[in-house]
């Protein structure tokens, strides 16, 4: 019995030493920290939904914010708080605001950086140890692989779990050092919650376990109280059997295997080493070794030299960054498989704060040399270098989240304006973006904006909250290289399959991609399509062709033209739409087949009607004056314009039909 209460007698923390040190490096640091956190991610506001927020939004149309912690069923996971949180806001709101949830994840990032910075200087005993968390606060705020956490939504998940994580941990700190039961229970009440919010809360208990060892290595314990860990456990296995037992979707990636074991630890060796990733990627791109190579080549030895080096100064900080580092690391390693791993650096934000505080220590250490400008020395040139790094691959794909963006707003405001009993019929819609310039040797670093598994139909309600037909599609054909490379939405379909889609849809739009935007594009229709009077015929009346309507905006003309197949076409032939100057010169054009290049006359047969979309821009040099819009068919095996004739069977000159005349003031 006795052994019994020991056990449970909680041990007095004996004081550190106190070495007069100035705070002015903390504050400094928190201060930068924040600032690039709100620099590098506060234009992210104005993104779509990302990834998987639209069919959360649906899930949670379907649920009050009591029962979405009764129950997971149809969603693959269970992660009630995040999603009770959004939920109160569009009680409270009237409607889902992204850009207010998406503030939550900056926020959060925020005080993340704070909380970082403050237990480094705890788990620091020295003098530096207001640098350590300064220098800890700047590198977690700008580091690499938060780039998905904070602009996608996500219910909060790992913005929020980081901070529940060292909320929990800082208050079981306080109640160990301050000998107090309040902040005790506060610290295993917030153990509690964490992993209703994602299951690397169930990790609460190693965090806990992780401190009482720090603390023992700080000599300011004689053992380590083990009930604290024991609660956090007791606790944490609770949530897992509940989230076992709790219906749900289920998947898995299978039992781990020892390839897919060392494949994942090389990944994750890659992030805690990441300031010199370039050498890892340099010696991968020489073509020598292959890329998990090059890391444990490059990585091994630098971490063991970090390693030695701490465990000579900073012990306890050493011990506590690499536990951090690799419980947060655990569930990835065991329960996921390599693709999905390396297609998501998201991992890395949680075991980020070990990696901040691995780094940020080591630079303490450069410090305290006696030669006190090689130590300042070593200390700026490793952050110019690592901050350089690490922001211009944030900023890079920060760029091409919002490349992008408009291109997927401009979708769900279309499907507003479309009649629900249409079809929408979206073509290439852009699924992830990559830079061609590869950072890291291993990882799909790129950007996912929709995922394969999510259909326009959940895009289209996760922005609108209404229900609209609509379908994505990808056809190659019309693809065109870009200096990035991207993957689009939905099946890919050559021509027939495109007809199929064509045939039972109504309005059609089409993403076209280019280096400095990527946009979309009305192409038209084939689907109750009116046949007007024709304007002109083409090949002996085998075509006709009408101006069902015209626009300028800008330095934009939109034309609608419409086809009429009166011949079925075996002849590969397509369109040249001109606008001419007043001098007859050609200004600019837009050729190409139906509809965007989606709709060649030799796929239709007789009496097929096409709507054909058609944009013009204006060339900023074009003079004022008259000019005219010819629009006419080309054979290009033959080389040569096909018979054009007006509605009163005479010729058109040049074969170019004379549909409209414009001033340009």
């Amino acid at each position: 019995m006795q052994h019994w209460f020991s056990f449970w007698h909680r041990p007095t923390i004996q004081p550190r030493p106190l070495y007069v040190a100035r705070r002015w490096p903390l504050v400094v640091g928190v201060v930068v920290g924040i600032w690039f956190s709100y620099w590098l991610y506060s234009s992210s506001l104005s993104l779509p939904y990302l990834q998987e927020d639209v069919t959360h939004i649906r899930w949670l149309s379907w649920h009050t914010p009591f029962n979405i912690f009764l129950t997971a069923d149809g969603a693959p996971d269970y992660r009630p708080l995040g999603k009770a949180i959004i939920k109160v806001w569009y009680l409270l709101l009237g409607h889902h605001d992204r850009a207010w949830l998406r503030y939550h994840n900056i926020a959060l990032n925020a005080l993340n950086v704070a909380l970082t910075a403050v237990l480094a200087t705890w788990i620091d005993c020295s003098r530096q140890r207001y640098y350590t968390g300064g220098l800890a606060a700047i590198l977690f705020g700008t580091l690499p692989f938060a780039y998905q956490s904070i602009p996608w939504i996500n219910n909060f998940f790992y913005p929020l779990i980081n901070f529940l994580l060292l909320l929990a941990t800082a208050v079981y700190w306080q109640a160990r050092v301050r000998h107090s039961t309040r902040l005790l229970v506060l610290a295993f009440l917030i153990a509690l919650i964490a992993p209703f919010e994602i299951e690397y809360g169930a990790m609460g208990f190693a965090l806990l376990a992780t401190a009482e060892l720090t603390l023992w290595l700080q000599k300011r314990q004689r053992q380590m109280w083990l009930p604290g860990p024991v609660i956090g456990l007791l606790m944490n296995t609770a949530f897992v059997w509940r989230s076992l037992t709790i219906p749900k979707q289920e998947y898995s990636f299978g039992p781990p295997t020892p390839e897919r074991l060392m494949q994942i630890a090389t990944y994750f060796l890659q992030g805690i080493t990441y300031p010199f990733s370039f050498l890892s990627n340099t010696l991968f791109g020489s073509g020598r070794v292959s890329d998990l190579a090059a890391i444990q080549l490059v990585s091994l030895p630098i971490l063991l030299l970090v390693g030695w080096v701490l465990w000579r100064w900073k012990a306890p900080l050493l011990a506590m960054s690499l536990l951090w580092f690799t419980a947060l690391n655990l569930p990835a390693l065991v329960f996921l498989n390599f693709d999905y791993v390396i297609n998501s650096p998201r991992l890395l934000y949680p075991p980020g704060v070990g990696i901040a505080w691995l780094w940020g220590g080591l630079l303490t250490v450069a410090l305290t040399l006696r030669q006190k400008w090689v130590g300042w020395g070593l200390t700026a040139v490793f952050l110019t270098l690592t901050l350089s790094q690490s922001i211009r691959f944030v900023n890079e794909r920060i760029a091409l989240y919002h490349l992008s963006e408009r291109s997927i707003l401009d979708a769900t405001e279309v499907a507003q304006q479309t009649p629900d009993d249409q079809r929408l019929l979206f073509v290439n819609t852009p699924s992830w973006l990559t830079p061609e310039r590869r950072t890291f040797a291993v990882g799909n670093n790129g950007i996912q904006l929709i995922p394969f598994y999510i259909g326009m139909e959940d895009v289209i309600y996760g922005h609108t909250d209404a229900d609209q037909p609509a379908t994505a599609i990808q056809f190659a054909n019309i693809r065109q290289p870009q200096p990035y490379y991207y993957g689009m939405l939905g099946e890919g379909v050559d021509y027939e399959g495109m007809k199929h889609y064509l045939l039972n849809s109504g309005p059609v739009y089409l993403t076209q991609y280019a280096p400095d935007h990527i946009q979309l594009v009305a192409a038209g229709r084939v689907t109750d399509v009116a046949a007007l009077a024709p304007q002109a015929t083409f090949g002996n009346q085998a075509i006709a062709l009408a101006l069902a309507d015209s626009q300028q905006q800008g330095d934009q003309i939109t034309l609608t033209l419409t086809w009429q197949i009166l011949t079925a076409q075996p002849q590969d032939l397509t369109v040249f739409v001109h606008l001419y100057a007043p001098d007859g010169s050609l200004v600019t054009q837009a050729d190409g087949y139906p509809l965007l290049g989606m709709a060649p006359f030799w796929l239709w047969d007789t009496k097929q009607t096409l709507q054909d979309q058609r944009i013009l821009a204006w060339p900023a040099d074009a003079p004022a004056g008259q000019y005219q819009i010819g629009v006419g068919i080309y054979d290009p095996a033959a080389g040569q314009r096909i018979p054009a004739q007006d509605s009163n069977g005479r010729s058109w000159p040049n074969d170019t039909a004379l549909l409209l005349t414009m001033e340009r003031p």
